[in-house]
C-alpha cells in the first residue's frame, strides 16, 4: 500500500481523507494494526488499484525477497553449486517471472564464480536475458541488476569503456520505486568505483557527490557511509586539503561504527587509521 501511495506520489492525507486518520493509516502501512475489508476497498478505489493488486504485490515482493536472501547467501558463501542446482529446481516451478529471472540470472553468475563460464560468456548471456523486451516490463528490478552485473564484469576486468557507457545509460532511466531508487544507489557506487580505476578521478568525485545527495534523501545511511570513505579516496588523489579528507574519512568510520558494520570499521581502522579525527 505504501510503495503504490509513493509510487503515485499521494501523501497520507490525501489518501486517507474521509476513510481513516492519518496516524491509522500510518500504522496500517508499518504492520502494526490490520485494516477492514472495507477499509481496503475504500483505500484502493483512492489509488486507483484493485484490491487483488494490493495483495499481488504484497504476496510477489515477499516471495522475490525470500528467494533472492536465498541465493545471495549461497552465492556469498560460494557455494556455487547449491546456486546452480537451486537455480535450475527453481525455473520449473510455478512461480512469478521475476523469480524465473532472479533464478536464471544466479545461475550465470554462479557459473562464472566457478570458472565454468568466462566472463565475456556470462556477458553475452546476461545481454541476451536483459534484452528481450518483455524483461523491463515484467520485472525493473531483475533488468537493472543483470544491466549492473554486465557494467560490473566489465570493469573488473578493466574494459572502463563499456562499462562507463552502461552505467551512463542506467542512471539515465527512470527510478519511480523505492527499491528501485535503493537499486540506483548501488549504481551510482559502482561507477564511481570504475572511475576511480579508471583514473577519472574528477568525474568520480562528481558521480560521489551525488550518491552522497542521495543516499541523504534515501536516508541510508549505510550507502552514505560508503559514499563519504569513497568521497576521501577521491579528495586524496585530487590532492584535496588534509583536514577535508579526514573529516570524510571519519564521517564514514562514525556511520560504520553507528551501524554495527564491524567489517568496514575495521576496513577504516585497519588502512586509514592516519586518516581519523577520532576513534571508538
Amino acid at each position: 500500500m505504501r510503495q503504490i501511495r509513493l509510487e503515485k506520489n499521494l501523501t497520507q492525507k490525501e489518501v486517507c481523507k474521509d476513510i481513516c486518520s492519518q496516524a491509522e493509516l500510518s500504522k496500517i502501512e508499518q504492520g502494526k494494526v490490520s485494516a477492514t475489508i472495507d477499509m481496503i476497498q475504500k483505500i484502493a478505489r483512492r489509488l486507483n488499484v484493485s484490491v487483488l493488486q494490493l495483495f499481488e504485490e504484497d504476496t510477489q515482493s515477499m516471495i522475490f525477497r525470500e528467494y533472492d536472501h536465498k541465493f545471495t547467501k549461497l552465492f556469498r558463501n560460494e557455494q556455487f553449486d547449491e546456486v546452480i542446482v537451486f537455480a535450475k529446481k527453481t525455473v520449473d516451478l510455478p512461480l512469478y517471472s521475476s523469480i524465473h529471472l532472479l533464478a536464471r540470472y544466479f545461475e550465470l553468475i554462479a557459473l562464472e564464480g566457478k570458472k565454468s563460464l568466462d566472463y565475456r560468456s556470462c556477458i553475452s548471456q546476461l545481454s541476451f536475458v536483459a534484452d528481450n523486451e518483455e524483461v523491463w516490463y515484467e520485472s525493473p528490478i531483475m533488468y537493472l541488476r543483470i544491466k549492473l552485473a554486465i557494467a560490473n564484469y566489465y570493469y573488473l576486468n578493466q574494459q572502463y569503456v563499456h562499462s562507463r557507457k552502461i552505467y551512463e545509460e542506467l542512471l539515465k532511466m527512470d527510478f519511480e520505486t523505492e527499491e528501485l531508487k535503493h537499486l540506483r544507489l548501488k549504481i551510482l557506487y559502482n561507477h564511481a568505483q570504475q572511475l576511480f580505476f579508471q583514473g577519472d578521478y574528477k568525474e568520480g568525485l562528481k558521480v560521489t557527490e551525488l550518491g552522497i545527495d542521495e543516499s541523504i534523501i534515501r536516508k541510508n545511511s549505510s550507502f552514505s557511509g560508503h559514499f563519504y570513505y569513497q568521497r576521501a579516496n577521491f579528495k586524496e588523489k585530487l590532492d584535496y586539503e588534509m583536514e577535508t579528507v579526514k573529516e570524510d574519512y571519519s564521517l564514514s568510520y562514525s556511520l560504520f561504527a553507528a551501524l554495527n558494520l564491524e567489517r568496514y570499521v575495521e576496513i577504516v581502522e585497519t588502512g586509514r587509521t592516519d586518516y581519523l579525527l577520532f576513534k571508538f
